[in-house]
């Protein structure tokens, strides 16, 4: 029999029997399944029994309905798909969900991780310490503006007496 579980959160192991043959779930009371999580709208999606299996329906909600990590309006549900109705991930199970066809497998979304080694890079010389020798160059600088400063003030006060 087909089940809905919630797989984390305060909700987590939270299970309810899709019997049905069209369950409304939301955080509103009157709703199917009842979920009190804050990033569930009042009526969040509907859930659609059928010969075929399952079809999952959002109606309208606020924060979204994703399968797969692909936000849908509409879409037919596969054995082991996550639902995640707001911020609250769920999984469909049971034997009368219908099976991935193989197909389907490429069209899913996946993670690509690249591992590198670590390199360590060398410091270019240009960016490299600095030698003191630039503030010996302003020392030098300074130390003649202030003797010549002091040889123009001799100049005009000693032609001026």
């Amino acid at each position: 029999m087909a089940c809905l579980t919630v797989l984390d959160g305060s909700l987590k192991g939270q299970r309810f029997t899709l019997t049905l043959p069209l369950t409304r779930i939301g955080r509103r009371e009157g709703n199917d399944w009842v979920v009190q999580d804050g990033s569930i709208s009042g009526t969040h999606c509907e859930i659609e029994k059928s010969d075929d299996g399952f079809l999952i329906r959002d109606l309208g909600s606020t924060n979204g309905t994703k399968i797969n990590n692909v936000t849908i309006k509409e879409k037919a549900l596969s054995r082991n798909d996550i639902i995640l109705l707001g911020e609250v991930p769920m999984m469909i199970e049971g034997d009368d969900v219908p099976q991935l066809e193989k197909a389907e497998f490429a069209a899913a979304p996946r993670t690509t991780i690249i591992i590198q080694p670590k390199r360590t890079l060398e410091t270019p010389k240009e960016f490299g310490k600095k030698s003191n020798s630039n503030k010996l160059w302003v020392a030098v600088i300074v130390a003649l503006v202030l003797v010549i400063a002091y040889l123009l003030v001799q100049m005009f006060t000693g032609a001026g007496s």
